[in-house]
């Protein structure tokens, strides 16, 4: 997927942040190594204009400068919350964070901005620090080879190979689940409300299924588009 500017692209995508209360996604990193080496230069939900799909394409309300001149980070460093504020007071963006919800009481990004530019939103200049990490990577989770383990309630029933993420919410509505522990080439989906926990050092995550329910949920086509009913398929399967 490629991000355009106002006036011209910018690069490809090359890693999704997200925000592991919410699972919504936060941050679009964006390859820049042609004209901005060594620097991470994120984009948030909250700056895009357009979203295509079909094509492969994310338009962003900002001109090309606008990005080179932003604070960024160290590619190899994780984004610290001063850099999450740095970027909404450099762009304009509301703070996700002012609200309840994962966008501060709005349904998605693209409310909660149209909101701000009217006003309607006050912002909180300021996050909470605790110390603890807040911002995942999806390509970390999903490996360059094999993702996070995924063990279910009495065993281990495969690993994360890929996410699905809604392009209004940017919420991740599933994990897609290589279920090769138990079934050799099949996929399922995992929503993350049925997560119990997350191992970010040995890179596990615990779910609420047994491996019967999993054998039992509806089988998932990588290759294919999400079917409407897919949902009520796979609640019926896993007995949820």
């Amino acid at each position: 997927m490629n991000i355009q500017a106002s006036d011209g692209e910018l690069g490809g995508v090359k890693d999704l942040y997200f925000d592991d209360k919410f699972w919504t996604i936060r941050y679009l990193v964006t390859d820049t190594r042609k004209w901005l080496p060594g620097k991470k230069v994120l984009l948030s939900p909250l700056s895009f204009d357009e979203v295509d799909i079909k094509n492969g394409k994310v338009n962003v309300l900002s001109t090309k400068d606008t990005v080179k001149n932003a604070p960024h980070q160290h590619e190899d460093k994780p984004v610290s919350k001063q850099v999450e504020l740095d970027l909404a007071i450099y762009y304009g963006w509301p703070t996700y964070w002012s609200g309840a919800g994962p966008w501060s009481g709005y349904n998605d990004p693209y409310t909660l901005a149209d909101s701000h530019s009217r006003g309607l939103v006050k912002d909180r200049m300021e996050m909470s620090d605790n110390g603890d990490q807040h911002l995942r990577s999806v390509n970390e989770i999903k490996g360059d080879f094999f993702g996070y383990r995924i063990s279910a309630i009495d065993g281990e029933i495969g690993h994360v190979s890929n996410f699905i993420i809604d392009d209004n919410s940017w919420e991740i509505t599933y994990l897609v689940v290589e279920t090769k522990n138990i079934l050799t080439g099949k996929f399922r989906l995992i929503a993350p409300k049925w997560i119990n926990q997350i191992d970010w050092v040995e890179h596990r995550v615990f779910v609420d299924l047994t491996k019967e329910q999993v054998k039992q949920g509806a089988d998932y086509d990588p290759s294919q588009s999400v079917p409407q009913d897919l949902e009520d398929r796979i609640l019926q399967g896993y007995r949820k």
